[in-house]
């Protein structure tokens, strides 16, 4: 084993949990882990010692007064809607584009005159054709053909 697996490693070796055998016979051997291990140890034993101060009693009574005066301060996000002549206001521009949007968005696709009754006469020239065969087939007269 390497220095660097064993450093990934020694972690195990400071909580006394079950290490790998090849780590603890690594660290016995090599000095640069030895020392590496011992620092480790040196650390773990100052952060056991080490205690969190304590606030002061008033601490929180300060925090929540700083709390209240900022939200005094700063005026709300959507405090416009509690004023209900903006809050109308706001409704009937919604309304009213929503009736606009309606209007002039639904209106029909302007007609290309000559253009669209070809295109009409082509998508239905089967059922015209079809429509012939049929008068052929049965016996009945055909437009096309003059009567004595």
């Amino acid at each position: 084993m390497n220095c660097n697996d064993v450093r990934e490693n020694l972690i195990e070796l400071l909580t006394d949990g079950p290490a790998d055998p090849q780590v603890k016979a690594h660290v016995s051997q090599c000095s640069a882990c030895t020392e590496e291990l011992g620092s480790l140890r040196k650390t773990m034993a100052l952060l056991d010692e080490w205690e969190s101060p304590e606030p002061s009693p008033y601490f929180l009574t300060r925090l929540r007064a700083h709390v209240k005066e900022e939200r005094q301060k700063a005026p709300a996000m959507f405090g416009w809607l509690r004023r209900p002549l903006l809050a109308a206001a706001l409704a009937t521009v919604l309304a009213a584009g929503g009736v606009g949007y309606r209007i002039f968005m639904t209106a029909p696709p302007p007609d290309n005159g000559a253009v669209a009754d070809i295109e009409s006469l082509d998508k239905n020239h089967d059922l015209i054709i079809d429509t012939d065969l049929v008068n052929e087939l049965t016996g009945a007269p055909s437009d096309d053909v003059a009567e004595p």
